[in-house]
């Protein structure tokens, strides 16, 4: 029995050796001391002073274009708010500046020295945000530079090598190190002397749950100390009031109410201006939110004078290819320089002769976004204006046949814009009270779908079958066909089907701005007294209004309208303010279907009128105040069609010029200088 004894214990000290053999093989491949040396500790002293120091030397790819003068006061503004531990900076920076990048720069920075030790990162909905957390992860894990510099912070994560689980049973100096690797957070090695023991960054959605987040470090309940607000809002909350109410509400109450009893909360909201009064503005603004610091940048910080080559450099990029339009920037690189001011003169590709070229390349392509994104001055319509959008334009509807004149209208306008491939004409039927009712629209020649764009390359053209005649006899020859078919067209009166009421055209413009001698030539071809030569003053604000014009023998004044002789020119030419009638026809489409003193479209269907729809909304509205003057200027959106939605501003002065006013308006008595 005593040998029995003697080998059972024998046995069982065997594998109690064999047991602790296991787990110290085990604990040291968990253990993760000794650390590497720090290899350059003057750099890393400097870096701690110094952010801007931090980001060139850790992170020269991300960083490595000639700083403007926006981002060294952006880089100093975070490095204060961080060093003293509170403050609050909205963040405004043209699209593609790396406002993003510095603010993840100056996570890391912010944990490595101590400034930091829970930061919150919060997007516009979690997966926003795991995205930052992302981004920091492999920054740290793949820079060389900063894991040797500070191998306390950065030697733990890549003992790691990626894993997850590894974290859980990691030891420094026998000691759990508390290390996280997780795809929504990340939390730091807790090493003795290392200013980023245990700090922790996690990311969350603005609408997640973010109350209720601390942390406990050996004990100790830590709760946030900086926030990070990247881009919290959508295009769908910036423009909904209540969404931005109830964003604004979860800042101000939810957000800052993480910071512990007596503590302060470093804030920084990187953000973007999508439209007046949405998130980003209100805390842009210093009179809404006088603790936060609004930093807004432009990319232009002001617009070349010489903007009349801009616009032909646009149609030649747009036209042509991007080619032509750089040789002709080079052409006249020092008169389309005149009075711009960039913002970052280092940001240009190797497509582009200079940061100015780069940055209207952006205006050419998208006027919107590039009002919006990259000058943070989102477009927008000034009181007094609705700006309309497609789908209630097309929503406008009266219930009429196409081609039918209801039987209040008392005046039949029509309007032809002139193109060397396409004629775009529009007919309107008024009554006294400027109640319009679109009855017909299209192209000449007619093209066989509803939807289709001037520059898609099927399209049936004049030249066409006239491929030997000169392009101004083609554009004489459409004209000529295209006013006797409207005068003779079989437009009827509501009611009357068998056609035995007739409204008669009262006027008919037809814009002379591209070929003047071409229309005069049409409208004597066809020899009728209602066709008269047109054409489209843009008067700005800087401009001496209309009504200001000289008074001049034969002049006639009307309501932003003047007609008169031009000189060489063979019939009187109604001249049109076209910023003025622009910003009315919108106005006349705010007119709820029904109302008096709207315009509407025949028939039920809106998609019917999905393509002039889109060509009433091609261009941008800015309210504008010089002087006395205050008005709206239009602008065309790049890549846009507009041309029915000319017509249809000739259409609505051509009513004026025939008498028709509001009921609001004062009839005018201005007298013709004879």
């Amino acid at each position: 029995m005593n040998g029995n004894k003697q080998d059972k214990t024998a046995g069982e000290k065997h594998r109690e050796l064999v047991a602790r053999r296991s787990r110290d093989i085990s604990k040291s491949a968990r253990e993760i001391a000794p650390l590497p040396p720090i290899k350059n500790p003057k750099r890393r002293i400097a870096a701690r002073k110094d952010f801007k120091y931090f980001c060139e030397q850790y992170f020269p790819k991300k960083f490595k274009l000639k700083w403007s003068s926006y981002h060294l006061e952006v880089i100093k503004r975070i490095e204060d708010i961080l060093k003293q531990g509170g403050g609050k900076l909205a963040l405004a920076m043209p699209r593609g500046s790396g406002k993003t990048t510095l603010i993840e720069t100056a996570v890391i920075w912010a944990v490595l020295f101590g400034h930091a030790r829970f930061i919150v990162v919060v997007g516009s909905n979690k997966t926003e945000a795991k995205k930052i957390i992302t981004n920091i992860k492999n920054s740290i894990i793949e820079n060389k530079a900063i894991l040797e510099d500070f191998p306390e912070a950065i030697y733990p994560f890549r003992k790691l090598n990626g894993s997850a689980l590894l974290a859980r049973g990691q030891l420094y100096l026998g000691e759990l190190t508390g290390i996280e690797w997780k795809p929504d957070s990340i939390t730091f090695a807790k090493i003795p002397g290392s200013l980023s023991s245990g700090a922790t960054v996690i990311s969350v959605g603005i609408l997640g749950a973010i109350r209720g987040k601390n942390k406990s470090v050996d004990g100790e309940q830590i709760r946030p100390d900086t926030v990070i607000l990247d881009d919290p809002q959508t295009d769908a909350d910036a423009k909904n009031p209540d969404r931005v109410a109830k964003l604004e509400g979860i800042i101000n109450s939810t957000i800052e109410g993480l910071v512990g009893p007596g503590e302060t909360l470093s804030m920084f909201m990187a953000c973007t201006i999508i439209r007046d009064g949405d998130l980003a503005s209100r805390y842009l603004d210093h009179t809404k939110y006088a603790q936060w610091k609004g930093l807004i940048f432009k990319m232009i910080e002001r617009m070349p004078e010489r903007m009349d080559l801009w616009e032909k450099y646009r149609d030649i990029r747009k036209n042509e290819d991007e080619v032509a339009a750089t040789i002709f920037y080079k052409k006249n690189r020092e008169a389309m320089q005149k009075g711009a001011v960039v913002a970052w003169e280092a940001n240009y590709t190797s497509n582009e002769l200079d940061s100015l070229q780069f940055a209207m390349n952006k205006w050419c392509d998208n006027y919107e976004g590039f009002m919006s994104e990259y000058q943070n001055e989102p477009v927008k319509p000034g009181a007094g204006t609705i700006i309309i959008d497609a789908e209630t334009i097309c929503s406008r509807l009266n219930g009429l046949p196409p081609m039918t004149i209801p039987l209040e209208a008392t005046t039949l306008t029509g309007f032809i814009d002139v193109h060397h491939d396409l004629l775009y004409f529009a007919v309107v039927a008024w009554a006294n009270d400027y109640t319009g009712y679109v009855i017909d629209y299209g192209t000449y020649p007619e093209q066989s779908r509803r939807m289709f764009r001037k520059s898609d390359n099927d399209l049936i053209v004049m030249k066409k079958g006239n491929e030997s005649i000169q392009m101004e006899a083609v554009i004489q020859k459409g004209l000529v066909t295209l006013l006797k078919d409207m005068i003779h067209a079989d437009y009827i009166v509501e009611n009357d089907e068998k056609g035995y009421e007739k409204v008669h055209f009262s006027k008919i413009l037809v814009d002379s701005g591209y070929v003047p001698n071409v229309v005069d030539t049409a409208i004597r071809l066809v020899n009728s007294p209602i066709m008269y030569p047109s054409k489209g003053a843009g008067i700005k604000a800087t401009n001496k209004p209309m009504e200001e014009w000289q008074r001049v023998r034969g002049r006639l004044f009307g309501t932003h309208w003047l007609e008169d002789r031009p000189r060489g020119r063979a019939f009187l030419t109604t001249t049109i303010d076209t910023n003025y009638w622009k910003s009315r026809l919108h106005n006349s489409f705010a007119v709820g279907a029904g109302a008096r003193s709207g315009l509407t479209f025949w028939g039920h269907e809106p998609e019917t009128h999905r393509m002039i729809a889109e060509h009433c909304n091609s261009e941008v509205a800015k309210f504008v105040e010089y002087g006395k003057n205050k008005l709206y200027e239009w602008e065309l959106i790049p890549n846009r069609d507009n041309h029915l939605f000319d017509c249809l501003v000739g259409n609505i002065a051509a009513a004026s010029v025939c008498g028709i006013k509001l009921p609001s308006e004062v009839p005018e008595k201005v007298p013709v200088i004879k």
